[in-house]
């Protein structure tokens, strides 16, 4: 059986189909609509189910927003509790992701200061680092053989930081615009502004990123001087990376995906490679089943989320 509402059945008790305990491996099959429907009339399966969709593009968000993945799990804890808390105000009128990303954008982007952006980094800052590096002469003699996990670390540490450049309305359009997808439509209702300047902050993040790559990044254009690799040795020896404990690559299959990256750039033209640059590797997927962080919130009865449980 699929679930199937209108948007007037989602509110009318009489029309509604709910899902059966034995129906609950079959939730995949319904939309994320019809499981707002199905949450708001008291299925706590429904909510869990909810929550497992969207942590992971709310964790991505938030994880290139704020650096660090710890910073990132606690927002998102944050937001989910939110977007729980408030299911009754979504009024069906776009689609349940978007919604949820705007609140997500929201708390976003007027939460305090992560740790990593109060080391307030600029443009000027990164070119620094890499003139340093320079004139440590650790291009020209790179670690040798680098742990490939750690090459990987590096690349992935510098596009998270590169985001920081960027202020955080700029920062969010960028992230949404050229990474997740969104159109200037979509971009534009969850950071509630007109599409014109959606488009325009996305344009001028866009600029800022591919000036400094096409100046700089290795892989972008090989003929450029910075590489993972050399400037590798600064990141450790300043203990802005630690080889033992990995922020970032940790998770990834793939041990070699910088070169594997520096192949498929070649193929495509400079806006292209911004959007493949930051989101070639695997999405960020957070290590928290947040689902059952929600189903503690329903069954400790602190906030009223579901109408009837079940």
């Amino acid at each position: 059986m699929k679930l199937t509402l209108s948007r007037e059945q989602s509110h009318s008790g009489s029309a509604r189909k709910t899902p059966e305990a034995g129906m609950v491996g079959m939730l995949a099959e319904f939309t994320t609509e019809q499981l707002v429907a199905d949450a708001l009339h008291g299925s706590a399966e429904a909510l869990e189910e909810i929550v497992r969709r969207i942590q992971n593009p709310v964790y991505g968000l938030a994880l290139r927003m704020l650096f660090h993945p710890s910073d990132a799990e606690d927002a998102t804890q944050e937001i989910l509790t939110k977007i729980v808390t408030h299911l009754k105000s979504f009024r069906f009128e776009g689609t349940f992701n978007a919604w949820a990303l705007q609140i997500a954008a929201n708390h976003l982007k007027t939460m305090r200061k992560s740790r990593a952006e109060k080391r307030e980094l600029t443009m000027e800052k990164a070119y620094e680092v890499i003139d340093k590096a320079e004139a440590m002469g650790w291009f020209s003699e790179p670690l040798e053989a680098p742990e490939p996990l750690m090459t990987l670390e590096m690349h992935l540490a510098c596009t998270q930081a590169l985001l920081l450049v960027l202020d955080r309305p700029h920062r969010l359009a960028f992230i949404l615009g050229a990474v997740m997808d969104c159109s200037s439509t979509e971009g534009a209702s969850i950071l509630e502004i007109s599409p014109a300047t959606f488009r325009q902050r996305l344009s001028r993040a866009r600029k800022k990123v591919l000036d400094f790559l096409s100046a700089n990044c290795g892989l972008f254009d090989e003929s450029n001087r910075c590489r993972c690799e050399g400037i590798l040795t600064n990141h450790v020896k300043r203990g802005w990376i630690d080889p033992n404990h990995p922020l970032f690559a940790s998770h990834c299959a793939d041990r070699n995906p910088p070169a594997t990256l520096r192949k498929a750039l070649k193929e495509l033209d400079k806006l292209s490679r911004i959007s493949s640059f930051f989101k070639f590797f695997p999405r960020p997927e957070c290590s928290t089943d947040f689902a059952r962080t929600v189903k503690g919130i329903i069954d400790s009865n602190a906030f009223l989320v579901l109408s009837d449980r079940q």
